[in-house]
């Protein structure tokens, strides 16, 4: 049985001699402090499309607003109208989660997410009364202003302290998580819309990936949706919290713990400061949003 070597403390040679001994230890400290430091070192990664279609003008501008969806399964680059990145497991999945089990099926999902937009009639009157504050004050309201207008409005008091502590979190998360200047401080979510506008896109192009369209026909739809959202917000970065906000309000119906955002929107939220980086050659960086 081997047995450790035993340090004199108060002989200095005895200690180097000791700590020179420990060579497995100081390997092992050394590779996590290069894994580190190469990490720290390491530029953020760049936004990847496709070559085999336009990162500029009106197609790539339009297939842009399912960058966040597109992103969050992953099925594929951005660009891309027939998310090739998809396997069979997750077509299949797909089919079963949204229903889709038909050509129908899928025209269908696309229409009720344009149309309906996954409103619930609650939370767009507590989100109607911030957009209306953000017109008359000429910026956006503070949290007393939001409360006592919802307040006014004829609102329960209780429900608009939850709700807007709710959405004010997430906005808060999404700006922290998704880099510096990212979201503009002056931008907010006064309607969770971009949620379904960016599901109705990359929607389209799983239909694409199964069979029930073609490209032309993915480009015509996917104008369409545009067509509804683009009036509804002023720039990327407002249309991108809106998703982001209405994706953890929707999934976590309005009731937040400490871990909700980790969950549910932190990955949102960093592929929306990718979104809107130059540096990382994100599209919404230099597609304007004006088409």
């Amino acid at each position: 049985m081997l047995r450790s070597a035993r340090v004199d403390v108060n002989d200095l040679g005895s200690i180097i001699g000791w700590l020179a001994g420990q060579w497995w230890a100081w390997a092992v400290v050394g590779v996590i402090v290069l894994i580190v430091v190469v990490l720290w070192l390491l530029p953020d990664a760049k936004v990847k499309p496709s070559d085999a279609y336009p990162t500029t003008g009106t197609e790539a501008n339009e297939i842009a607003l399912g960058f966040l969806q597109i992103h969050n399964l992953p099925s594929g680059p951005w660009n891309d109208p027939t998310a090739s990145g998809l396997t069979d497991r997750e077509r299949k999945q797909l089919v079963d989660q949204w229903g889709i089990h038909s050509r129908d099926d899928w025209l269908a999902n696309i229409e009720r997410l344009v149309e309906d937009r996954r409103r619930r009639d609650l939370w767009v009157s507590l989100l109607g009364v911030r957009a209306e504050l953000a017109r008359s004050l000429g910026r956006p309201p503070r949290t007393k202003e939001w409360v006592a207008g919802i307040i006014e409005a004829g609102g329960d008091k209780r429900t608009a302290k939850t709700f807007v502590a709710a959405v004010e979190s997430i906005e808060h998360e999404t700006r922290k998580t998704a880099g510096k200047g990212a979201v503009p401080a002056d931008v907010i979510a006064t309607s969770f819309d971009g949620y379904a506008f960016g599901q109705a896109v990359a929607l389209t192009t799983w239909g694409v990936h199964i069979g029930y369209g073609d490209v032309d026909e993915a480009r015509t739809i996917i104008r369409r949706v545009n067509d509804a959202a683009r009036p509804a917000f002023g720039s990327w970065a407002e249309f991108g919290l809106s998703y982001t906000v209405g994706r953890v309000m929707h999934w976590s119906d309005g009731n937040l713990t400490d871990k909700t955002f980790e969950k549910l929107g932190s990955s949102t939220a960093l592929d929306l400061g990718a979104a809107l980086s130059e540096k990382r050659e994100g599209p919404w960086a230099t597609l304007a949003w004006t088409r």
